[in-house]
């Protein structure tokens, strides 16, 4: 009877595990329409918060949803439902679950009531804002005054309206000498402004206005660029070097310092800077406009802190007791903290067929360093808004690209803000801070002669711990480096006239999840391994140390444009190898190739060069961007 019963309740408790089981694995299937809403608001940038109830609002204002559709908050997302709201959303014609079939967003095998599991649905969403992030737009001006527009050369009073010296301006006297005239603002020259267009600004036609007294310096050439002198402008500022040029497709920046045995230098290239405008107004009703600017920038930083380069003399032949003593007494890392904040210049551009209509571009560059750095950053950028019957949504996309090392608690961000101006009064702007910012902790294992480590954390800089404690086999260095992307986005600052009318938006991204590596971040001799293999020992002398366990390059990283060569130099290898012993190759000979160490730029794109030991047991890479400015 015992048996039975304990049977039965076994059978009772599998059928328990089973069913929750179940439940919970209909649980994970589900994509319910409530988090599906939500998650087209954000991405599309409609909605901004995670309140489902505001992001409807947001949602419905913009068309993309019906009253009733609250009612299916708790319903699975099916196909139907999903073609109509991105069908609304792009415009699509006629049925929406036919019309989103043939623009290739969904499958043509998939039925209308068929559910959609929240990867596929990710995707539709991601290929929608893509699509109307893109939108293409036709030239289109028109402008209604808010009275005549008057010549120089008529008989004027005071108030008239004049277009003279290339801006409107307003009577403010008449005499017997003339006519005395101030700028107008934007609200007495245009009763209605409306203008469409889509085009790649041409920076030859910009007027610049530098943040410091340029120098005459025919003899200066740039590190990274090799300048006409004639069109590069230099400039000092705190110590800082600072030369720019501009060309057709963009401006390049070049940014040097050296200082308490610090060398810096940041290299900047932004180009292809493409805006779409679309400005409707009538009466301070907004009713249908996009700022939308996409452009490319690659921000080359290097830091290298010579000044510890000889103390491993003092330091290699040390105990690692005394070792420490002596870091303690010589090496004062404040001294190695170079942080400053560098305007360049603003950039005035016209837009095509609008007079007195122009993209404003000002530039400034951020920058933290507390040791070695070396890396190249890559970013494609596309931000703004865009309004719809007085409703505002947000454009904000931006990808990044990393390559090459960084030995250091660093900071590189590109500070832009790209405004729209019309008869002298900003319109509409977007401001980004956007870069990459990492902060390096180091850690010094220090062994006795039984092979014993002891592990203490140090603050002096990763780097220059490097360079104190090589060839000393009684200390070795790891460094443990959280490293964020950085981003901060203003979409209308308080000097626009879309921020009075209330379309405004401030995000500020800059934590755990937009870490770079995800959870690799342990740093051994310059590279990222899984964890520390640091590790006791045998007793001394029972194990020989080589002079570099790994290959040492002096760049990780170069930008170089179509037809530039690079040499790669190698500084260090593992005992019994020669630079004979090398063999060089690249990971897409299209974009770059290699022979014996040298490197050409082919096409515009990245590639990874190999440097290998012949036997294969040693390798390091270079990484190369071919830029297209």
């Amino acid at each position: 009877m015992l048996r039975i019963l304990i049977k039965k309740l076994s059978v009772c408790f599998t059928g328990l595990i089973i069913l929750i089981t179940c439940t919970a694995c209909e649980a994970n299937a589900s994509y319910p329409i409530r988090d599906y809403l939500n998650d087209l608001s954000i991405a599309s940038g409609i909605g901004t918060g995670m309140d489902i109830d505001e992001n409807f609002e947001d949602l419905y204002a913009w068309g993309i949803t019906d009253r009733s559709d609250k009612e299916l908050f708790d319903k699975k997302l099916d196909y139907d439902y999903l073609s109509k709201t991105i069908g609304r959303l792009i415009e699509a014609d006629g049925n929406y679950l036919t019309a989103l079939k043939n623009k290739g967003y969904i499958s043509s095998e998939v039925n209308g009531k068929n559910t959609v599991e929240r990867e596929t649905a990710e995707k539709v969403i991601s290929k929608a804002v893509e699509y109307i992030n893109e939108e293409n737009i036709d030239s289109l001006y028109e402008a209604e005054f808010t009275q005549e527009v008057k010549s120089e050369d008529e008989e004027l009073e005071v108030n008239d309206l004049v277009y003279r010296q290339g801006e409107y301006q307003i009577v403010t006297a008449v005499n017997d000498d003339g006519y005395e005239y101030r700028q107008a603002e934007y609200d007495e020259v245009y009763e209605s402004l409306d203008f469409e267009g889509s085009y790649i600004v041409d920076f030859t036609q910009a007027e610049v206005i530098p943040y410091g007294e340029e120098e005459i310096d025919t003899s200066y050439i740039n590190e990274k660029y090799t300048l006409l002198s004639n069109k590069n402008h230099v400039f000092n500022t705190d110590g800082f070097r600072v030369s720019y040029t501009l060309n057709t497709s963009g401006i390049d920046v070049h940014v040097s310092k050296n200082e308490n045995g610090m060398n810096i230098y940041l290299d900047v290239s932004i180009n292809n800077v493409n805006p779409k405008l679309k400005w409707h107004s009538k009466e301070d009703d907004l009713k249908n406009c996009l700022f939308n600017v996409s452009f490319n920038s690659t921000e080359k930083l290097g830091v290298s802190t010579g000044k510890y380069g000889n103390y491993h003399l003092k330091f290699k032949d040390l105990d690692s007791s005394s070792f420490k003593s002596l870091l303690d007494s010589m090496v004062e890392p404040a001294k190695d903290e170079l942080e400053a904040t560098i305007p360049i210049c603003k950039i005035k551009t016209p837009i095509p067929n609008v007079p007195t209509a122009f993209l404003n571009l000002d530039l400034l560059i951020k920058l933290y360093a507390s040791g070695k750095a070396e890396f190249v950053l890559y970013n494609k950028h596309s931000l703004g808004f865009e309004t719809k019957n007085g409703q505002i949504r947000y454009i904000n996309d931006n990808t990044h690209d990393l390559n090459g090392i960084i030995q250091a608690s660093a900071k590189a961000a590109l500070g832009i803000n790209l405004g729209l101006e019309a008869a002298g009064m900003k319109l509409a702007d977007a401001e980004l801070d956007g870069g990459i910012r990492g902060v390096l902790k180091a850690t010094l294992h220090l062994y006795d002669e039984d092979g014993t480590k002891k592990s203490v954390e140090s603050d002096v800089s990763y780097s220059a711990l490097m360079d104190i404690a090589q060839d000393n086999p009684d200390v070795k260095v790891c460094g443990d480096i959280s490293l964020y992307w950085m981003l901060d986005l203003i979409i209308n600052t308080s000097r626009t006239k879309m921020y009075k009318m209330g379309f405004t938006k401030t995000l500020s991204i800059l934590d755990d999840d937009n870490q770079v590596f995800g959870n690799l971040h342990h740093i051994e001799n310059g590279h990222f391994v899984e964890k520390c293999t640091r590790t006791n020992r045998s007793p001394k002398n029972t194990t020989e140390f080589t002079k570099s366990n790994h290959i040492v390059l002096d760049s990780y990283a170069e930008v170089l444009k179509k037809g530039e060569t690079y040499q790669i130099i190698v500084k260090a290898l593992p005992d019994g190898y020669s630079t004979k012993d090398l063999v060089y190759s690249s990971s897409d000979t299209s974009i770059a190739t290699v022979s014996n160490g040298l490197i050409t730029a082919i096409e515009p794109g990245s590639a990874r060069i190999k440097v290998q030991t012949s036997d294969g047991k040693h390798d390091s890479l270079v990484n190369i961007l071919v830029s297209t400015g």
